[in-house]
């Protein structure tokens, strides 16, 4: 059961990632295209939503079937998850576990290459430092969006993973020669992005930023 924003359309997702926030009960997925020098777009995004009753087996089911016509889709080109994390919680740390499992599992299964990322580095491809908020994540998402409302959460933070994919790849060589150019060669949109960013509270000596005009 998905609550989704939007529509893939294969012309237009060549090449796109898949963004997957995992859990149990709710897992956020988005799927974008986009370089940092040309800027992002969103395609689809959302929220897959099992039963809030079922069993963990039956959440896992749902789950399982949504994420396979999401990874089916034909513009969709490479999966990318946010790394495992040790979780105080053992039970909860297994849940997870099994949830980030599925779309790795599947993706594989189908031929397409699997790319994880820490948190940290996550945000810090978005925000500009490794330690921003939930909020601030869900603020540059809006941004970047040109969205007139903050996303939800979960959906923020698919969005945020396949954004910190699409930076750490536009370069073969380092995530740094990602980056865009320097702010005095940005667009005006990217200044006011640049802007934003400082107002969020990401890195102040990072001023290398451009959302999508």
């Amino acid at each position: 059961m998905s609550d989704a924003a939007g529509s893939t359309d294969p012309a237009q997702c060549k090449g796109a990632v898949l963004g997957i926030d995992p859990g149990t009960r709710r897992m956020g997925w988005a799927i974008l295209v986009g370089q940092p020098r040309d800027g992002f777009k969103r395609l689809s995004s959302g929220v897959l939503v099992p039963p809030a009753r079922a069993s963990l087996a039956e959440r896992l089911g749902v789950l399982l079937n949504e994420l396979q016509d999401l990874v089916a889709d034909p513009g969709v080109a490479a999966l990318a998850i946010e790394s495992a994390f040790v979780h105080k919680n053992p039970h909860t740390a297994l849940a997870l576990g099994q949830a980030r499992g599925l779309p790795i599992a599947i993706a594989a299964a189908r031929g397409l290459p699997v790319f994880e990322y820490p948190p940290a580095k996550v945000k810090k491809h978005l925000v500009g430092s490794g330690r921003a908020s939930k909020l601030q994540v869900r603020q540059m998402v809006r941004v970047l969006l040109e969205a007139d409302e903050l996303p939800d959460e979960d959906e923020a933070d698919a969005i945020a993973v396949a954004l910190a994919h699409l930076r750490e790849r536009a370069s073969p060589l380092t995530a740094a020669a990602a980056l865009p150019p320097a702010e005095g060669a940005l667009t005006a949109a990217g200044s006011r992005y640049a802007e934003l960013l400082r107002a969020a509270g990401g890195s102040k000596s990072r001023r290398r930023y451009r959302r999508r005009s």
